[in-house]
């Protein structure tokens, strides 16, 4: 159950300037400006945009699914949307501080989280090995990355993901440990394999699928195993329930309406099912 916070959340702010939620109270607010249309109906949105094709810069503006779907669902409520580029270490410690009203940037819904925010479900993905399409290197299987050198994204769940198929996989069997290599962004993983500063990289299945198209098959996934299927989330702050209720409502609309599907297909993406969503926020409610 989420539990409204004592004082007034950013969206309440929003959707009391915007005559979407009706209140009796007839004070003034101290300084009218910081009320008026103009400055409330900006919703400040955490995200680090260099992770296509959920979240990246084209034409020095964000692109991706994930800005097309948050401003799909704030429109619902004539809100315009400010997105700040931000890494991803630091994107739900900017929420907690009040930096954004919101985080969306393919976040996996995990039960560490969930100890420290609210978390909309909206789609499912699993990762990928990417590696030079010219490389005899194929891994396939957790047992192929033993001994080798794998960049991937620093603040992800991808190094531990890899720490922990290296403990499992690779020393328990007397194999050699995996050597991971961490960047801040995506593409500084995937410039690590161009220059042969690594042997792969391990990324989101959909991000992966986006740089062999954006490299023009320079490189290649050659994974077979599905690794830590998962569902990702919209971040809100902790018991802020107006935002939250806001977003998923927005979000069932764009569902209804048609918009969320578009979406997904024009990305490449794949929807999870209620059933799905359920099944797996059970199980991650059961190790919190």
């Amino acid at each position: 159950m989420h539990i409204l916070n004592k004082g007034l959340s950013p969206l309440l702010v929003i959707l009391l300037a915007s005559g979407l939620i009706a209140c009796s109270s007839k004070s003034e607010p101290k300084n009218a400006k910081e009320t008026t249309q103009d400055v409330a109906q900006v919703f400040k949105v955490g995200s680090d945009i260099t992770f296509p094709p959920f979240e990246y810069m084209e034409n020095n503006k964000p692109e991706g699914f994930d800005i097309d779907l948050m401003n799909g669902i704030l429109k619902k409520g004539n809100i315009n949307t400010n997105f700040i580029d931000t890494r991803f270490t630091n994107l739900i410690s900017g929420l907690e501080s009040g930096k954004f009203d919101a985080v969306i940037s393919g976040m996996y819904i995990t039960p560490e989280r969930l100890m420290r925010v609210d978390m909309i479900p909206y789609f499912k993905s699993t990762e990928s090995v990417i590696v030079l399409s010219d490389s005899t290197y194929i891994p396939k299987v957790r047992d192929d990355l033993c001994g080798k050198t794998i960049a991937t994204q620093k603040g992800s769940l991808f190094p531990d993901q890899l720490n922990q198929i290296s403990k499992e996989s690779c020393i328990t069997k007397g194999k050699k440990a995996i050597t991971v290599r961490e960047f801040d962004t995506s593409p500084q993983a995937v410039q690590a394999i161009l220059a042969k500063a690594a042997d792969a990289q391990y990324d989101d299945t959909s991000v992966a699928r986006n740089t062999v198209k954006k490299l023009n098959q320079k490189v290649k996934i050659t994974s077979t195993e599905p690794f830590f299927p998962f569902i990702g989330g919209i971040v809100v702050r902790k018991g802020d329930t107006v935002t939250y209720n806001h977003i998923e409502d927005g979000l069932q609309k764009m569902k209804q309406s048609g918009e969320y599907s578009s979406l997904i297909k024009k990305y490449d993406l794949i929807a999870p099912t209620d059933e799905e969503i359920k099944v797996f926020m059970d199980h991650i409610k059961d190790k919190k």
